[in-house]
């Protein structure tokens, strides 16, 4: 099974953290994020290779981006 990591920085909204898991596919991240501050940004990693960062938007929406 695959291996993912979530990198978030000290943003004023909560302190550096790395959450490391595995799952079939990234898209265990979104639930992992969730107990996160709306706002947040996070770098998602699939072993070495980083995938992109992820941001919940004041409205609830993701925002992905390279």
């Amino acid at each position: 099974m695959p291996f993912f990591a979530l990198t978030l920085d000290d943003d004023g909204q909560g302190e550096p953290k790395r959450i490391e898991f595995t799952a079939d596919d990234p898209h265990r991240a979104f639930f992992i994020l969730e107990k996160e501050k709306t706002g947040r940004k996070a770098i998602l990693w699939q072993d070495e290779k980083r995938l992109g960062a992820l941001q919940r938007t004041e409205n609830g929406v993701w925002q992905i981006a390279g």
